[in-house]
């Protein structure tokens, strides 16, 4: 079974544009077995490659830990009911920097943007959400009967019957449409994408590793091999603080016996395809830019040839 726009939800991710560009990669590498993700970030691509049939093995790297953590706990023992327990802002201010599992889902799933640093949700509003959060995951009669006092509408008792995903659907709806107004439960809607991934067949293919790019050990055959790369963009907002050596990026890749691909709006390779998008990383944030995808070799997509 294909499923579409895989991801751990991250600042930045390539979950609309997975199938494309792993497309445009395998298209002119058709003996592609090993496929290595060294900015793994929300593992959109590692995903995708994940369900070609004849690829043997993925290979994940990022550097941040607690979404490394994150992906390994989802791996090993998929998305449980902790992953639904409502998180406070001062809960997420004080265990977002956290190298654990939890770390890493309030980095995701629990902030502002996916930016990792802010928690999703404005002071006012917060109190609502979780009363939200509360009918959806919990089915509390109480907090039903308390968020219609305090949006002055009633909200029918039929919302606890329904699993998470069909009482968030319906509960956006009903406010939006009486209200006009957005009630979006964004980290419910994120924690769904989540357990989307159990589905993922071959995720036990799936080598996970924590570690710089250029620390990761790359062994298998040339010929079966490719790299991706998805670094920090220049001049926008960095995943990592403390900036990023896009130098010492290029000569690493000079110095590689492998085919490399690397995603970017403007990097010092050869452009083979260009992807219109709309970016969530620059300031100019849900306006059209276009992604494009460079490589250190010959690229020549077969599907192109006939």
């Amino acid at each position: 079974m294909y499923l579409k726009e895989l991801g751990i939800p991250y600042m930045g991710s390539k979950r609309k544009l997975a199938k494309k560009i792993v497309d445009e990669i395998l298209n002119a590498n058709p003996n592609t077995k090993y496929f290595y993700d060294l900015f793994g970030g929300g593992g959109a691509i590692s995903f995708e490659a994940l369900q070609r049939k004849k690829i043997k093995k993925v290979f994940y790297n990022e550097l941040n830990t607690g979404v490394v953590e994150l992906l390994r706990k989802i791996q090993k023992d998929g998305v449980t009911d902790e992953f639904f327990k409502w998180v406070d802002r001062e809960t997420f201010n004080k265990h977002k920097n956290d190298n654990d599992w939890h770390g890493g889902l309030l980095k995701t799933c629990w902030s502002f943007g996916n930016n990792q640093k802010n928690y999703l949700f404005g002071r006012e509003v917060e109190p609502l959400k979780k009363l939200a959060h509360e009918i959806v995951v919990y089915k509390n009669e109480k907090s039903l009967k308390e968020l219609s006092k305090k949006i002055d509408l009633e909200l029918p008792n039929k919302l606890l019957e329904l699993d998470k995903t069909k009482a968030r659907q319906l509960l956006q709806r009903i406010v939006k449409k009486a209200k006009n107004d957005r009630f979006e439960l964004q980290q419910l809607e994120q924690l769904e994408q989540l357990e989307r991934l159990e589905r993922l067949e071959r995720l036990e293919r799936l080598e996970i590793s924590n570690l710089s790019y250029d620390k990761v050990q790359i062994d298998t055959p040339i010929e079966e091999t490719i790299i991706y790369l998805d670094p920090p963009y220049e001049n926008t907002e960095e995943y990592q603080e403390g900036g990023f050596n896009h130098r010492k990026l290029e000569e690493w890749i000079a110095r590689s016996p492998y085919k490399i691909y690397v995603s970017s709006y403007n990097f010092n390779l050869s452009k083979i395809a260009s992807f219109e998008h709309r970016s969530t990383l620059s300031a100019t944030a849900n306006n059209k830019v276009y992604e494009n995808l460079y490589c250190n070799k010959e690229h020549k997509d077969l599907t192109r040839l006939f």
